[in-house]
């Protein structure tokens, strides 16, 4: 199975480190027992490529995936959210990992003075076909991605009421 890894990249983030992808598809396969090869959008990205040549390059990516996995930190870039967009055009699985008690899901936010318990953020649980707290449970929808129901752009048109 072909993966696409979506996220941020930082060394920052909660894998530790700027390359933090290779492990991460590491412990899916490990997990899943699948043999999943991933689709890096920073392997062979040469600096000094314009952003429509990246962003064309990550979309042939997305188009070539089996799926996308995206891994929704808190501090996620906007290139993560535009790469479910991608992906939703593609009618390709999204699966998204937000961790529990994170801004995504299950945080305890207020909002207009009401304080809402168990948040689930509208544009992630919305635009992902499934969303997971933890690398274990991404691994598990792996294991049954034929059993997901694919989005497509509809979804917005359904939320307009078309």
């Amino acid at each position: 199975m072909k993966i696409y890894i979506a996220g941020k990249v930082s060394k920052d983030s909660h894998f530790g480190k700027h390359h933090w992808r290779d492990e991460f598809r590491a412990e899916l396969a490990s997990l899943s027992g699948l043999e999943l090869t991933q689709l890096d959008p920073l392997a062979s990205q040469e600096l000094g490529q314009s952003p429509q040549e990246i962003f064309a390059k990550d979309c042939r990516l997305i188009n070539e995936a089996d799926v996308l996995v995206v891994y929704l930190s808190d501090d996620i870039s906007v290139g993560g959210s535009q790469e479910i967009l991608v992906a939703r055009y593609l009618k390709k699985p999204v699966i998204g990992l937000a961790p529990k008690g994170g801004k995504f899901n299950g945080a305890r936010r207020e909002m207009l003075g009401t304080v809402v318990e168990d948040y689930k953020d509208p544009f992630v649980f919305s635009t992902c076909d499934v969303v997971c707290d933890s690398v274990e449970a991404v691994a598990r929808a792996l294991k049954d991605i034929d059993k997901l129901e694919t989005k497509g752009l509809s979804i917005i048109d359904e939320a307009l009421g078309s």
